[in-house]
């Protein structure tokens, strides 16, 4: 009994001691409490003891609030000013635009832009917009991607005849990007024709024999190489690991036309071999080859450049720097000093057999040298585009156009008949000579250059100097050095 008195005593002095307590409290964090108050309150041992735990509480609590608060200042102030050292490219290639000039990238063939950075445009210069009527643009890092994928699209080189035994009009032949151009045999020209992806031409051709020569010259496009046999050096190294298609029912056909009235609608055997490049495309993939492609370019002007050069064409009229066309190649960088000769003709001779001797007139309307042969007919090619599968050109695709190339060279090379079957010609082409490079309107002089069968040809000024070629077709004409002539007015 005495026990539970002294219990319930206890209870009723700790619950009081609670409310003491609490009242306390009251006076330290009542907003009406008087300075005064907390004066007296301090006096108090009781007291002082609940300000010093409260003021420990607060400090307690206030340092970790502070470190986190500092934290976020440091942080704050550390992703303001202390940025990742940029990677000059990588930010480029961030942008969406870049301010001034945009990025260019070229085809590899034939030197024209074909991707850039910024704001895209159509060809008649109207600003491309999205679904959603947005101006598209592209980032360096984009633009690079779709060259990218262009340039390494499949090149083809495909061995075209000139023969008058029915081989005119080619096909497709003023569709190619690089055309090299030499005497086959009996003083006849042939023609190793470089395409880029021809899936939209539906004919290509007439298709002839391979020369060791035109595959010299073709191997730096890493190209697979078309052809309907070949003299034996040349079949011998193509079979040493080249990538190419021979004469294939599959992938080529023959084109025996029909008469219409009095005309012949087709082609005469043997130049009735094509192909086409739905059906090259086949021929990859049905042999799973490697379908990519990576050809070693010409040194190439850029657009503004070319234009640059054009500008500076015509603008002298003294009569040793037209003779002397070479020693003023300096000046194309040069607008202070222009004296670039006018160039308006051009005549090549190969042989005695005139009928292969062609003539180039420039166009300045088109900046494109139209070709003709010496008899002054217009040297022409049929274009098949989205004509029915295996077409007979003369009959499907249209009127022929006159092929009109943005740069004519000449190379003089040394050639001779084959001692070997006292037929075809043996050209040389590892080493170097004489070189004419026509474009703009104008003619630099100096020479080619090739070290190798898989390097490129180079092509220098008398001064050492190089030519960079204009953007757009080139084709290449090989005449022999002891006879083959050049000219120009």
């Amino acid at each position: 009994m005495f026990k539970h008195k002294d219990k319930q005593a206890g209870i009723k002095k700790k619950t009081q001691k609670k409310e003491l307590n609490q009242k306390n409290d009251q006076t330290f964090y009542s907003e009406e409490t008087t300075e005064e108050q907390i004066k007296n309150s301090k006096k108090s041992p009781k007291s002082k003891n609940k300000l010093t735990t409260f003021r420990k509480k607060n400090l307690l609590l206030g340092i970790p609030a502070g470190v986190l608060f500092l934290s976020i200042i440091v942080g704050i102030l550390f992703l303001t000013f202390h940025k990742k050292p940029e990677n000059s490219e990588e930010a480029k290639q961030n942008l969406t635009e870049i301010e001034g000039k945009p990025i260019y990238y070229y085809d590899n063939l034939t030197g024209k832009p074909i991707a850039h950075s910024g704001t895209q445009y159509d060809n008649a210069g109207n600003k491309i917009t999205d679904e959603s009527g947005k101006i598209k643009k592209l980032t360096i890092k984009q633009a690079e991607t779709i060259a990218n994928e262009i340039n390494s699209q499949p090149t083809f080189c495909v061995q075209i005849p000139n023969g008058m035994d029915g081989a005119r009009p080619q096909v497709g032949l003023n569709r190619a990007s690089i055309v090299f151009e030499a005497i086959a045999e009996a003083g006849i020209t042939r023609f190793a024709a470089i395409f880029k992806n021809p899936v939209d031409q539906q004919a290509i051709g007439p298709i002839r024999s391979l020369r060791l020569y035109h595959l010299d010259w073709d191997s730096p496009f890493d190209c697979t190489i078309i052809h309907a046999g070949g003299a034996d050096d040349a079949l011998s190294t193509v079979n040493s690991g080249y990538k190419h298609l021979s004469e294939s029912v599959t992938y080529m056909w023959r084109n025996y036309g029909r008469w219409s009235g009095s005309r012949f609608l087709g082609y005469v055997s043997p130049n009735n071999l094509f192909t086409s490049g739905p059906l090259l495309s086949k021929y990859h993939a049905d042999r799973e080859q490697n379908t990519r492609s990576y050809p070693k370019p010409f040194d190439r002007l850029t657009t503004e450049e070319a234009d640059s050069q054009k500008s500076l064409v015509g603008k002298t009229t003294n009569s040793d720097e037209k003779t002397d066309a070479s020693a003023n190649q300096q000046n194309a960088s040069k607008p202070q000093e222009p004296s670039l000769p006018k160039i308006n003709n051009i005549h090549i001779r190969f042989n005695y057999q005139s009928g292969f001797n062609v003539n180039y007139n420039y166009n300045p309307s088109t900046n494109t040298y139209f070709r003709s042969f010496a008899s002054g007919e217009a040297h022409t090619s049929y274009t098949c585009e989205n004509t029915k599968s295996n077409p007979s050109p003369k009959r499907d695709c249209g009127e022929p156009t006159q092929i009109n190339p943005d740069t004519v060279i000449v190379i003089r090379v040394k050639e001779q008949t084959s001692p070997l079957d006292h037929y075809h010609e043996d050209i040389t082409t590892i080493g170097s000579g004489k070189a004419y490079v026509f474009q703009n309107g104008t003619v630099f002089e100096g020479t080619w250059q090739k070290n190798d069968r898989m390097s490129q040809l180079t092509f220098k000024n008398n001064q050492g100097e190089t030519i960079k070629l204009k953007p757009g077709q080139t084709w290449i004409s090989a005449i022999p050095d002891s006879y083959g002539k050049i000219s120009y007015e």
